[in-house]
């Protein structure tokens, strides 16, 4: 379904290979077909459109800062302290 390949419980099924049977399967995949439609329709509505799926890049590593050097923590003065 979310690559849009299947959009009702009729191609879903198919595409799984299920066959008929009791019917509790069925009733589960029209509530997941019905649940993704509405979700799908409110992400369009909110977004302005369907988009594309895309990976999402891996965070970069955060920089450190480098330490702040004065004159005092230049000559080996412990640097000052919040008293």
């Amino acid at each position: 379904m979310a690559k849009g390949a299947c959009t009702t419980a009729k191609q879903v099924k198919a595409a799984c290979g299920m066959l008929p049977g009791c019917g509790s399967c069925t009733k589960r995949i029209h509530a997941m077909v019905s649940e993704y439609r509405t979700a799908s329709e409110l992400a369009d509505a909110l977004t302005g459109g369907p988009l594309p799926f895309t990976a999402v890049p891996d965070p970069a590593p955060a920089a450190v800062p480098a330490p702040i050097l004065t004159q005092d923590t230049e000559r080996g003065a412990a640097p000052p302290t919040a008293a």
